[in-house]
């Protein structure tokens, strides 16, 4: 999607820049400069909240302002953002390759790139540790690990690959993976696709009824949980600090004390 794409959505939308601005988060001046032409090279993470207010008329739902930062999707760094104008659905994720990891939102495809070291060292200790967890208190939830097709919605509308989720109703669980929001879901970001987790696939959570969202950033060395539940409780840790699960009540993650087998 280009400028003359978010042009089309915006006439369409009926918003303003002033609009804009106040749903999503950024500057209304960085909003005028982009959709007059004056900054040639937006970054993607601004491109996509643009384009997430002007497709859904709602504001970005980030809940960290009892932390007074700037919202994460400011800090990305710049990067190309284009995909293909055509709509897809569950037919073309079905049809392509088993190894091909593929997520579908709105229409649109996204092509997952394949996992680091580091992202991978952290799903196995996570899955272990929760895991861990629910047998040791004989709990009813259930972790899983991607490749996990996750129908967030209950239709094929919206197919996604949360590197870690959690289900506490077996009632949405099915033969091909998940259909309904997950309790709990992890993500791990990597540099190509930060702003995938950090907004497109916020959004969809909490809209879905995911009851509490973690990105784990190995890059920052932080961990932002958003509950969804209680605000109030939502926050951003350090590697140092015990992480409490919402979902889990007594499990606790120290991500200092799990890199030190890394």
């Amino acid at each position: 999607m280009d400028i003359s794409d978010l042009k089309r959505m915006k006439k369409e939308a009926g918003l303003t820049n002033a609009d804009i601005a106040g749903l999503s988060g950024i500057p209304v001046s960085t909003v005028n400069k982009i959709f007059s032409g004056a900054t040639k090279n937006p970054r993607y993470a601004t491109l996509l909240a643009i384009e997430q207010v002007l497709a859904t008329k709602e504001k970005i739902p980030f809940t960290y302002d009892s932390l007074k930062e700037e919202p994460a999707i400011i800090r990305e760094e710049t990067a190309p953002y284009m995909y293909s104008a055509r709509e897809y659905d569950a037919k073309d994720i079905e049809n392509l390759s088993e190894w091909a990891r593929a997520e579908l939102i709105n229409g649109k495809l996204y092509m997952l790139s394949a996992p680091n070291r580091l992202h991978q060292y952290f799903v196995k200790g996570l899955v272990f540790e929760i895991e861990s967890f629910i047998r040791k208190n004989k709990g009813k939830c259930h972790v899983y690990a991607s490749p996990f097709d996750v129908r967030l919605f209950g239709d094929d509308s919206t197919i996604v690959q949360p590197d870690i989720l959690v289900v506490c109703s077996r009632d949405i669980l099915t033969e091909k993976g998940c259909s309904g929001a997950p309790d709990w879901v992890i993500e791990i970001v990597s540099r190509s696709n930060s702003s995938h987790d950090y907004v497109r696939k916020l959004m969809q959570y909490q809209k879905a009824g995911v009851r509490e969202y973690w990105i784990v950033d190995p890059f920052q060395e932080l961990i932002s949980v958003f509950n969804f539940e209680d605000a109030g409780k939502s926050a951003q840790y350090g590697y140092s600090e015990a992480v409490p699960s919402g979902v889990l009540e007594g499990l606790a993650v120290c991500f200092g004390e799990m890199m030190e087998g890394y």
